[in-house]
């Protein structure tokens, strides 16, 4: 069975962590636990098992490390709907993950939907702009569970297809 790396990439507090319990636990925490360094989970699907890097968030002053980025075969980037700032953010990130990894695909989640928002609809489109690599923006809730599965099953479908399998 084919097995393959995603890294969660977004700023600190964006939701990246309640993403992937979300998706392999299908359960959510309103407890905020700050990831160090990386976490790893595992889900198994009919085709293939996705092993997803939950990495620590990036600030001005802490750089995602590069080396996390190794060997991926996609990238989810998270930002919160909520905070224009890893919104802005969203342009480097797709930049760091295309300078270790050139023609990965690309899901951009914007997470915690499930609350009242003012994200501009042409910001979407100018997203696709960035980078031929992206192949899916999703808006989610980890909370209530929306959007969730739509980000990895695109990604796991553009993977495997291009893998072959």
């Amino acid at each position: 069975m084919l097995a393959y790396k995603v890294v969660m990439v977004g700023d600190f507090g964006v939701g990246k962590t309640s993403l992937v319990k979300r998706y392999v636990e299908n359960s959510f925490s309103e407890e905020y636990l700050s990831t160090i360094g990386v976490s790893i989970s595992k889900k198994s699907l009919e085709n293939a098992t996705i092993m997803l890097w939950d990495i620590e968030g990036q600030t001005e002053f802490k750089p995602v490390s590069k080396q996390y980025l190794l060997g991926s075969k996609g990238f989810i980037v998270v930002a919160d709907i909520h905070r224009q700032n890893t919104i802005d953010s969203i342009k480097t990130h797709i930049e760091l993950c295309h300078s270790i990894v050139k023609d990965a695909p690309i899901c951009i989640a914007f997470n915690k939907n499930d609350l009242p928002n003012n994200l501009a609809a042409n910001t979407v489109d100018e997203l696709y702009k960035i980078s031929d690599q992206i192949i899916n923006i999703s808006f989610t809730s980890a909370k209530e569970d929306v959007g969730v599965n739509d980000i990895f099953t695109a990604l796991n479908s553009f993977v495997t297809n291009s893998l072959g399998h």
